[in-house]
């Protein structure tokens, strides 16, 4: 999203052109339950996705966020009288959540949050500035909306489904004159469910994890993984584990692992240890009980969301919001060379509103170096935060109108 921002049209720093009757100011939003120069609100904010760091606390936020950015415009074009306002939000994860629910404070009758910003006659704005018929939302930008909200004090322990208390993540056919949701085709974790848009918005399936489409990788890592869930196998003391049927069992989910392709450049083993100690001094128990799953190793690549970028760039520049272009030599944004060929595929396709689709050689490539492996069973602690849903399929949540709002 940072790359995003960057590439946003900004006249708090440069001037509006002597023949333009557009002026552009952006304002970034914090991540939920992260803070800028301080530390993380790992349990609220980041695991609930509530408090002073959540959703709608951010929300909330981006008021100030803005008049700040207004006050700038204004002295950098002095007066600037301005007739209309569009807003052009943008999001990833939770917040593309937030960029709901900040859409959706926009929709309602008195402006919701902004009700005091928008008034006739503040901050250059007509006195003849009516907020019901002089402003509206041009765009909404999301990459894989995933709200996983949680709210323990009342009952509400799972992120994953689709209660989200508090936020109104609902998208409207006539909300915007464009939403645009990018949708992760890789990502299965119970915890990182999709809530859809309405099938009248521009909803687009893209390769990758999460995170592989909205960024936040690192552009060389590791998996180390455990990618079945572990289970117990009962043996006679001295005989190996091997034997049991639970290790037939893990080795044919790990051969299956193999042909996939997904370790190419790294490897996939069966690993086995005891379930318990024997206390020294105590005889040794008839049957041992061994933890069996599946393992992999492997190097991954991160820039497959740099793809993301340019898709969403482009679309946005076609629907009306003239973003910077991405260069080749800029560093930032600069793909590997084997992935080039792969995003000119997406871009092309995308741009003439067809179905993404691959030759059987990239789609190996992509598996093998670029798609994270999101979902599995590798533990954190006590919690298994990465757990995939039943059958690998991602849980996807409808677009509905939620109770209270507008208000």
């Amino acid at each position: 999203m940072a790359y995003l921002y960057n590439l946003y049209p900004d006249n708090t720093a440069t001037p509006v052109g002597k023949d333009s009757e557009i002026g552009y100011i952006r304002a970034y939003i914090e991540g939920i339950g992260t803070r800028s120069g301080g530390e993380d609100d790992v349990l609220i904010g980041q695991a609930l996705g509530q408090g002073e760091t959540g959703v709608v606390a951010r929300v909330k936020e981006a008021p100030t966020l803005i008049e700040r950015q207004l006050e700038q415009f204004l002295q950098i074009n002095p007066g600037t009288a301005i007739r209309t306002v569009e807003f052009d939000v943008f999001g990833f994860s939770r917040g593309a959540a937030a960029a709901r629910h900040c859409a959706n404070e926009v929709l309602k009758p008195h402006r919701g949050v902004f009700s005091e910003l928008l008034v006739g006659g503040r901050a250059s704005l007509l006195r003849s500035f009516d907020s019901a018929a002089d402003v509206c939302i041009n765009l909404v930008g999301l990459f894989d909306s995933v709200a996983a909200i949680s709210d323990p004090l009342h009952g509400d322990f799972s992120p994953g489904n689709d209660i989200n208390r508090g936020v109104n993540l609902y998208l409207p056919p006539d909300c915007a004159r464009q939403v645009i949701h990018l949708q992760a085709l890789d990502e299965y974790r119970a915890d990182f469910s999709l809530n859809n848009v309405h099938h009248t918005h521009l909803q687009i399936g893209l390769p990758g994890a999460h995170s592989d489409v909205g960024g936040g990788y690192l552009p060389r890592a590791r998996e180390k993984l455990w990618m079945t869930q572990p289970c117990i196998a009962s043996v006679p003391t001295g005989q190996r584990v091997e034997s049991h049927a639970a290790w037939a069992r893990a080795e044919a989910d790990a051969k299956a692992l193999r042909e996939s392709g997904v370790a190419r450049d790294g490897y996939v083993a069966v690993k086995a240890w005891p379930a318990a100690t024997n206390p020294r001094g105590k005889a040794e128990p008839v049957m041992q009980d061994y933890w069996i799953t599946v393992i992999l190793e492997r190097p991954v690549h991160g820039e497959l969301s740099l793809i993301a970028l340019r898709v969403m760039r482009d679309l946005g520049e076609r629907h009306g919001v003239p973003f910077d272009v991405i260069t080749d030599t800029d560093k930032r944004f600069k793909l590997p060379d084997e992935l080039m060929p792969i995003a000119k595929r997406i871009l092309q396709r995308v741009m003439t509103d067809r179905l993404v689709i691959f030759e059987p050689a990239q789609e190996a490539l992509l598996r093998a170096r670029y798609i994270h492996l999101s979902a599995h069973w590798t533990p954190e602690g006590p919690f298994l935060f990465s757990k995939p849903t039943p059958l690998n399929r991602r849980n996807v949540h409808l677009n509905r109108p939620q109770k209270g709002y507008p208000e």
